[in-house]
């Protein structure tokens, strides 16, 4: 809760990094800049808390542990979390921190890159951690698909690291040099997009493959909402308990290295 509380209390504050410009006191980029460059920290807590629970499912595993560890592809999201937060965040964001760089760059597709791999690339699938753990509850064990949620997992990160490093990050920096050289108006005008259509349509197969990524999810949820799960009967001895596939115990052993 604590990590929870301080990157999203920094996330937001942090977005004054964007208002640089904007007519608002002075105050706001000291604030925006402080927090943008510090918000990674939190979030970084986040990341090893997440590793730490994947390799708690591990060592149960190891250790002859009869049931596998079930929010596997959850703690893989939250994970996802810490690597966006490094490169979107802590990388993409910092590189347009500095109120001379905003200067050239504010609006330009610099700032759609950070905006992407930030936004989605931490509370975007942060959320979908989230979704992700609640359907392993709401749906039939029947219904439960680990490949179309590993499947998700790989197109939705793949496919926004392509929109970032084939697309918004190089024409973000072709922009930015366009600003300095020939003006800001001129770099985000139609004839210098027009000079660049090659690396616009670069972008289309990280478009497809992040929508594909999507569709299991719909799909999971659809059948969450049309085939709810019901409630389990009450667990009266240990042994029923430990043998719920949505749960792993830990014993002595799971906790040696």
């Amino acid at each position: 809760y604590f990590d929870a509380l301080l990157y999203s209390v920094g996330g937001v504050v942090g977005t004054m990094h964007h208002l640089y410009f904007s007519g608002t006191p002075a105050v706001h980029m000291a604030l925006g800049a402080f927090f943008s460059a510090g918000e990674v920290i939190p979030l970084t807590f986040l990341t090893v808390e997440a590793w730490s629970f994947l390799q708690l499912g591990a060592r149960q595993e190891t250790h002859g542990g009869a049931t596998r560890f079930p929010h596997r592809w959850a703690v893989l999201y939250l994970a996802a979390v810490g690597f966006w937060n490094f490169l979107g965040a802590g990388v993409f964001g910092f590189l347009i921190n500095l109120p001379v760089v905003s200067y050239y760059e504010i609006g330009t597709q610099l700032t759609a890159n950070h905006g992407h791999a930030a936004m989605m690339g931490v509370y975007g699938m942060l959320a979908i951690a989230l979704l992700v753990f609640c359907l392993r509850y709401l749906l039939r064990p029947e219904d439960w698909s680990e490949r179309l949620v590993g499947f998700s997992f790989w197109a939705l990160n793949l496919g926004l690291a392509w929109m970032v490093f084939a697309n918004l990050f190089p024409i973000g920096v072709l922009q930015l040099g366009d600003a300095v050289a020939h003006g800001y108006w001129h770099a985000r005008s139609l004839e210098f997009f027009n000079e660049h259509a090659m690396i616009e349509w670069l972008r289309l197969p990280g478009d497809v493959l992040f929508i594909a990524g999507v569709l299991p999810l719909v799909y999971l949820t659809g059948r969450a909402v049309l085939r709810p799960s019901h409630p389990a009967a009450p667990m009266a001895t240990p042994e029923a308990f430990t043998a719920s596939p949505l749960f792993t115990e830990v014993s002595p052993a799971s906790m040696t290295f």
